[in-house]
C-alpha cells in the first residue's frame, strides 16, 4: 500500500514538473487580450486613488485595490533601486493578494465586474507573478541567485494560471521572460 501511494506521488510529481518547464499556449476558443488594452500601466491607473490599508478591507476589491497599490509603490522602488523596501512593498502587495486567493476569487478577468456598469482589469495572478519575478531580479542582483530561481518557478506557475483563465499578450510576455531567466 505504501509502494502504490509512494508510485502515485512520484508519479503525480513527474507531470507537473514537466508542466512547469514548458510553456503554456492559451486556450483555442479565447483570443488573446493584446498588450495593448491589458498591460500593468493600466492596472496601475485603474487603482489609484484613496489608498486602502489592511484594516480596510472587506470586499474582494479592496484586497485587489490594496495589493494593487503596494505594487505600484514597490515598482517606483525598484526603478530607484532601493531593493529592501522594494522587496517588502512586493511582498505586502502578495500577501493582499494572498487573501484574495484564499478567500474570494482565483480567477484573472480582463472585465471582471467590480460594481454595476464599472468593469476593471482583474489579474492578480500576472501581478503577483510580475511580484515574484522582479523579487527574484532583486535577489539575483543582491547576489542570492540560488533563491531567485524558487521565487521564478513560483512566478510562472501564477502565469500559467492567469493564462488558462485570461490569455494575453502580458502574460505571454512575462511567462517567456521567465522562462528566459529559468534557463540561464
Amino acid at each position: 500500500m505504501k509502494r502504490r501511494l509512494f508510485l502515485l506521488f512520484f508519479l503525480i510529481s513527474f507531470f507537473i514538473f514537466l508542466g512547469c518547464v514548458t510553456p503554456t499556449l492559451p486556450p483555442e476558443n479565447k483570443p488573446v487580450i493584446p498588450l495593448k488594452q491589458a498591460n500593468l500601466e493600466a492596472v496601475l491607473e485603474e487603482n489609484e486613488g484613496l489608498e486602502v490599508t489592511p484594516e480596510d478591507t472587506k470586499e474582494v476589491r479592496d484586497f485587489y485595490r490594496g495589493g494593487v497599490q503596494l505594487k505600484a509603490k514597490a515598482e517606483r522602488l525598484f526603478q530607484a533601486k532601493a531593493y529592501p523596501e522594494a522587496m517588502r512593498l512586493y511582498r505586502s502587495s502578495n500577501d493582499f493578494f494572498s487573501t484574495l486567493f484564499l478567500h474570494h476569487l482565483d480567477e484573472d478577468c480582463a472585465t471582471y465586474a467590480l460594481f454595476e456598469g464599472t468593469h476593471i482589469l482583474f489579474f492578480p495572478n500576472l501581478l503577483m507573478a510580475d511580484n515574484y519575478l522582479k523579487m527574484g531580479l532583486i535577489l539575483r542582483e543582491t547576489g542570492e541567485e540560488g533563491q531567485a530561481q524558487p521565487t521564478w518557478e513560483r512566478a510562472l506557475f501564477l502565469v500559467k494560471a492567469s493564462l488558462q483563465a485570461e490569455p494575453s499578450e502580458w502574460g505571454l510576455a512575462l511567462q517567456e521572460e521567465l522562462l528566459t531567466l529559468l534557463k540561464k
